[in-house]
C-alpha cells in the first residue's frame, strides 16, 4: 500500500520518491524506541526520518499515516502514547527550521 511517497510492503516501509535518496525502514524495528531530552520515548524511525534534511513535510506526514498502518499489519508493539510524544518532537523541530529560515 502506498502513502504518497513511501510503500508499505510485508518487510518494511520503503521510500519511493525517485532520486538518489534511500530510506527503509524493517519491520523488525519499526516501533524502536530513543528517548528525547526529557527522557520521553519516541519512535526512533520518526525522529531518524525527521532528521533526513531531504524528506519534506508532506512526505513526513504521509510516512506518519504509513507507520500506524505498517504497525498495524505487522502486529508491531504499537503505543499511541509513544506515537503522540514522537509527533510532538516532530512539529517541534519543523517548528524550529521555520522559524530559522
Amino acid at each position: 500500500m502506498n502513502f504518497g511517497n513511501w510503500n508499505v510492503t510485508e518487510n518494511s516501509i520503503t521510500w519511493n520518491g525517485g532520486g538518489s535518496n534511500s530510506f527503509v525502514i524493517p519491520k523488525e524495528s519499526l516501533t524502536a524506541i530513543r528517548k528525547n531530552k526529557d527522557n520521553e520515548e519516541l519512535y526512533d524511525w520518526i525522529q531518524k526520518a525527521t532528521d533526513q534534511d531531504w524528506i519534506t513535510q508532506n512526505d513526513l506526514f504521509d510516512l506518519n499515516f504509513a507507520f500506524v498502518y505498517a504497525a498495524a499489519i505487522f502486529g508491531s508493539d504499537f503505543n499511541y502514547d509513544t506515537f503522540d510524544a514522537s509527533l510532538a518532537e516532530q512539529y517541534d523541530q519543523l517548528d524550529s527550521e521555520d522559524e530559522d529560515e
